[in-house]
């Protein structure tokens, strides 16, 4: 989607980093890596991947796992009603989903603590200003489209495995080794075509637009533009002049940046179409609205998007259940295995020294929000202060193993006091229901009954440093047993604080 063979054209700026490596990176600079999601990409890609009842929803449910997993705060981009009714030929329905689909996506985002953005139009122009404006650190999306709306750092897919080197891509980056910049993508856009207007002119292809945009004669309009905001009123006399301009140089290649003259290509003589540029270069969005109420759902955002919440863990497991009809004994497994890793990474995370506490006012969990509680919702409250809040000496066992990662990352491979394990399942369960869903699939049950579910979770690859700080004396034990092993690393630990 977006400008064709974009993608091929930027191929030669992209760099190539895991999420893990995003996610590190941005931890050791005290905060989480935080990221926009165009949402209509993201369910098109798991609609197209998965099949079965309640499928899209769980291949979201298990995305959210790896994001929570990661430490990564996400905003999930919603279209707006204010779309072009007009995209890639044919007519569009603007009205926002309200499927059963989407409204159960958006619970399980609320369940998570995840952050979600409806769009004044295009998710892709929401997104690149929430970049800009620096809600978030970077872009997912497959929308080339996206640069052109101003995004600056982008990630093109979700990956597939674990450590898998993504295309990652900067405008810096771009223009650094193509000379392009924004005004210049739009012009390609222009002239080979877009979402909202796909002819383009023919004849053009992605090597001859780029190379057109060398002669720089769209510079002064797009900076015009640029300057006077979406109020400004391009006079007709110097669109007739560009169109002049290029079609001169199409058929004579005066500055000599064409590798040949196209003497037969005919420029449309409506290609720059003002109402496009403008809508690329000043995009109408919400999170740019001076209205109030977007001004403090603004402000919502950004409290939520900078600090880490934990997942409504009692609604989630109970919306879980439901939704794909899992008995709790194949829940708890599912949950062991998908989350409590996560649950454990975070936990380091929040002892280290440039972490960002969570303000008093962020998002609470539905338990907090009642005036009386039940004694199950006392449990489960003084259940969960008490595990996330510090880790303990106990916790960890030992240090098993250390490797350096694909993606240049110190690890450690620690292994979990089991009572971490069950404090975890104390939290999880105490909503399920025993006795529905017995019967969905015999074969999950007797799998669950058959296996310890936490011989498979009980070590886990963590950052090196994190152990250094939390575990200080753990990791100098292990350090000193390895000083002879010339395949292991040596990373001193970090100072603590005399108070």
């Amino acid at each position: 989607m977006g400008i064709a063979d974009l993608w091929k054209l930027l191929e030669q700026s992209e760099r190539k980093f895991s999420l893990e490596q995003l996610s590190c990176h941005a931890n050791k600079n005290g905060k989480s890596l935080r990221v926009a999601i165009d949402v209509a990409l993201w369910s098109f890609q798991a609609r197209a991947s998965v099949v079965g009842d309640c499928s899209e929803l769980r291949a979201m449910f298990f995305r959210f796992c790896r994001l929570y997993e990661y430490g990564i705060r996400p905003v999930f981009v919603f279209d707006g009603p204010h779309r072009p009714r007009y995209k890639r030929n044919k007519e569009i329905n603007t009205t926002p989903s309200h499927t059963k689909f989407t409204r159960d996506l958006k619970k399980l985002i609320k369940h998570f603590n995840f952050s979600m953005w409806e769009a004044y139009g295009e998710a892709e122009a929401e997104c690149a200003l929430l970049e800009r404006l620096g809600f978030v650190d970077i872009i997912l999306t497959g929308d080339s489209d996206v640069f052109l709306f101003g995004g600056r750092h982008v990630v093109r897919r979700w990956p597939k495995e674990r450590q898998e080197q993504l295309a990652c891509y900067d405008l810096q980056w771009i223009f650094d080794t193509t000379k392009l910049d924004r005004s210049d993508l739009i012009l390609i856009g222009l002239l080979r075509g877009s979402d909202y207007d796909t002819h383009g002119t023919k004849g053009i292809g992605i090597d001859s637009s780029s190379q057109l945009t060398k002669c720089h004669l769209h510079h002064q309009i797009m900076d015009d533009i640029q300057l006077f905001g979406r109020d400004y009123r391009l006079d007709d006399e110097r669109v007739q002049h560009l169109f002049d301009d290029l079609t001169y140089e199409i058929h004579h290649n005066t500055y000599g940046h064409l590798t040949r003259k196209r003497s037969n290509v005919v420029l449309d003589a409506k290609f720059f179409d003002f109402s496009i540029v403008i809508d690329f270069i000043h995009p109408k969005t919400r999170i740019g609205s001076i209205k109030s109420d977007d001004i403090e759902l603004a402000q919502q955002l950004e409290k939520n998007l900078s600090y880490h919440y934990e997942p409504d863990w009692l609604d989630l497991a109970v919306f879980t259940q439901v939704s794909f009809k899992w008995p709790a004994e194949y829940l708890l497994k599912r949950f062991s295995s998908v989350l409590y890793p996560g649950f454990m990474a975070n936990k380091l995370r929040r002892q280290q020294p440039s972490f960002k506490k969570k303000r008093p006012n962020g998002p609470q969990s539905s338990t907090q929000d009642s005036v009386t509680l039940s004694q199950q919702e006392e449990f489960y409250q003084s259940s969960l202060v008490s595990h996330t809040k510090e880790s303990s000496e106990d916790d960890l066992i030992k240090i098993t193993q250390s490797k350096m990662s694909s993606d240049d990352i110190q690890l450690y491979r620690v292994e979990w006091n089991k009572s971490t394990f069950e404090a975890f399942q104390q939290i999880v369960q105490l909503k399920l229901n025993w006795l529905d869903f017995q019967d969905t699939d015999v074969d999950l049950l007797q799998e669950t009954q058959q296996v310890d579910p936490f011989l498979s979770v009980k070590r886990q690859w963590v950052d090196a440093n994190y152990i250094h700080y939390t575990y200080p004396s753990i990791a100098l034990e292990y350090q000193n047993q390895q000083k002879k092993n010339s395949n292991s690393f040596l990373i001193l630990p970090s100072k603590r604080n005399a108070n």
